[in-house]
């Protein structure tokens, strides 16, 4: 019975150090080019270990490898140390009394700042629901002239009509550019209603 020689891959194996099967090993103890080719391939990992340990220690040496070890452990020193307490003069010390004379004033000025945010976005509100001038969509239509023609217009619009739009508008003169997309966009509180 006649075994097929063994692969590069398998023969390296070999050379590395992982033990062949049995049949391999007396595979390679019959077969003569079997056997040369992992002695050649030993050889070759061989060199190729050797040159590369000669140029590693060319590369890093014992000075070298010395400064980085003492860097390393100078480091670890410096990071095992504990951190030290300063301990602050007591003369600079806020005494209880001068606390309790500054919390009533920030108090009241905090609320003076909350009063006067919730008084701003209820004046915001109101004055929207207020403005002069602004024309909505179903007053447009009542103000429109009697030989106007009404035309369907779609509430949706493609991504490339909406950014010509914005073009045209920003390239327009002033916010009555900006009419017909402020018109478009619903407002929070339309929107919210229910």
């Amino acid at each position: 019975m006649r075994h097929p020689h063994l692969s590069d891959d398998r023969l390296i194996d070999v050379c590395l150090d992982h033990a062949p099967g049995a049949t391999e090993q007396r595979h390679l103890a019959s077969c003569k080019v079997c056997e040369e080719r992992r002695a050649r391939l030993a050889r070759l990992l061989g060199d190729a270990s050797d040159v590369a340990a000669a140029e590693a220690d060319a590369q890093f040496t014992e000075e070298r490898l010395g400064r980085q070890r003492a860097h390393i452990l100078q480091r670890v020193d410096q990071a095992s140390r504990h951190g030290q307490l300063i301990s602050f003069p007591a003369a600079h010390a806020a005494s209880p009394a001068r606390l309790r004379i500054i919390r009533p004033a920030s108090r009241w000025i905090a609320g003076a700042a909350a009063a006067g945010l919730f008084i701003g976005l209820l004046a915001g509100h109101l004055a929207h629901d207020f403005t002069v001038g602004r024309v909505l969509p179903s007053q447009r239509a009542a103000l429109a002239p009697a030989e106007a023609t009404i035309q369907a217009v779609s509430t949706t619009m493609s991504e490339e009509e909406f950014l010509g739009r914005l073009e045209v508008a920003i390239e327009g003169t002033g916010g009555s550019a900006l009419r017909p997309l402020d018109d478009l966009t619903p407002l929070v509180w339309e929107v919210a209603a229910p």
